[in-house]
């Protein structure tokens, strides 16, 4: 049997499009032509639904839309949904190969995740989140679906699905789910730009925290190589300033949770046994959990508050009797400073009576009325005695006002 033919350029635009979870109104009419191409060689299912054409990708199609080449051929109960490479022997799955070797030479690539592992409890039963694929989702997958380009391109239909998967759960534990819409904004040229109120994807909320969802792209730092612009101008003599590494896509899916558009801990990235989509369950403990403590922190903080305001009313008290007390304490000492210049006062008044200074007669009158009027004796502190005890006064010395710098 011959090998299927290659694709164009607009048959694989349009299976890109299908992979996204699209299945009518594609944005170009001449796709309907290219889907049916694609038809012919098996990738999609091409048909008319109460008159409205509709095509989905096949298995084969979603594996080529992965891996970029035809599936290999497989007995009919090896078929899975997921895309998958099967080695000669049925207990040893083999990894599908990526192109990231062939095109940077010289490195080497850890082999992506074998999709058709599925997580386990601790039963050993699996926990089936995953959906099989995107159907009827909720508007915040159907913004996904609609603007593919804030998922990884390699890997958008798992991105979907792990969403439309979350999403599923979610609404059926009664959780809420808020989708992030595109805003669509114009400068005054009249140029369009699409503007997202959060980098989450969407929101996931259990009760009091929501979580958002961003997926990306593993890195993987390799020993930097000259450009071709770097080398010629290297063999030019020129100076040419390089990094020391460089940064390549390594394959491998992550999903990143996160609060308030903060990624948070922890982070859920393909391994070479356990996929992203086969993590779900602890996603969702996760996205839980989240609620669980913001629950705690709200009654942490409520507590505080609570706390906090006893001591504001236990400081005011205190306040209060400091204030008193040092009022009496302080018209103890300004007090007893008067005396002493009231007893002089009196001391030289009665050496001018003694000594019968000539003409004294009305000022000795007007000094001994002063004297009476400003006596400190009458003008003790009345109220009350404090009730803030001597001890604390002394245990504590007198409260002073922090100076503030102009």
């Amino acid at each position: 049997m011959a090998p299927p033919r290659s694709l164009n350029e607009a048959q694989r635009k349009t299976l890109d499009w299908l992979a996204t979870g699209a299945t009518s109104d594609p944005p170009d009419p001449t796709m309907k032509l290219s889907a049916q191409a694609l038809a012919s060689r098996g990738l999609a299912r091409v048909g008319r639904y109460k008159g409205a054409w509709s095509a989905r990708l096949t298995d084969a199609g979603r594996y080529f839309a992965e891996c970029g080449e035809f599936p290999p051929a497989l007995p009919k109960s090896e078929r899975t949904t997921l895309p998958i490479k099967r080695s000669e022997s049925p207990q040893e799955p083999e990894a599908p190969q990526t192109d990231l070797a062939s095109s940077n030479p010289g490195t080497t690539t850890d082999p992506p995740p074998v999709e058709n592992a599925k997580p386990k409890t601790e039963s050993g039963v699996a926990r089936p989140f995953l959906q099989p694929q995107v159907e009827r989702p909720h508007l915040a997958v159907r913004e996904l679906r609609d603007r593919p380009r804030r998922l990884p391109t390699f890997a958008r239909q798992r991105c979907l699905l792990v969403a439309h998967s979350l999403v599923v759960e979610a609404l059926a534990r009664g959780w809420k789910v808020t989708p992030v819409p595109a805003e669509i904004q114009h400068d005054p040229r009249g140029n369009k730009s699409v503007q997202y109120e959060h980098s989450s994807l969407l929101l996931i909320d259990a009760g009091s925290a929501p979580i958002g969802l961003i997926f990306d792209e593993v890195l993987r730092r390799v020993p930097h190589e000259d450009t071709k612009d770097e080398a010629a101008r290297r063999a030019k003599g020129q100076y040419v300033w390089e990094s020391k590494y460089d940064y390549v896509a390594a394959g491998k899916l992550r999903l990143h949770l996160t609060e308030r558009d903060r990624k948070i801990q922890p982070n859920y990235t393909d391994t070479a046994r356990v996929l992203v989509e086969h993590r779900l369950p602890a996603i969702l403990d996760a996205i839980e959990e989240a609620t669980k403590e913001a629950l705690r922190s709200e009654e942490r903080r409520r507590v505080y508050e609570v706390d906090e305001a006893t001591r504001q009313r236990e400081r005011a008290r205190i306040a209060a009797l400091r204030e008193q007390y040092e009022g009496w304490e302080q018209a103890l000492i300004n007090g007893a400073e008067s005396w002493r210049d009231h007893v002089r006062l009196h001391e030289y008044l009665a050496a001018i009576e003694r000594d019968e200074v000539d003409g004294s007669d009305e000022f000795v009158a007007w000094a001994h009325g002063y004297l009476e009027a400003t006596d400190p004796r009458l003008k003790l502190p009345q109220g009350g005695q404090p009730e803030w005890p001597h001890r604390d006064r002394v245990r504590t010395g007198r409260y002073a006002r922090p100076q503030y710098r102009m």
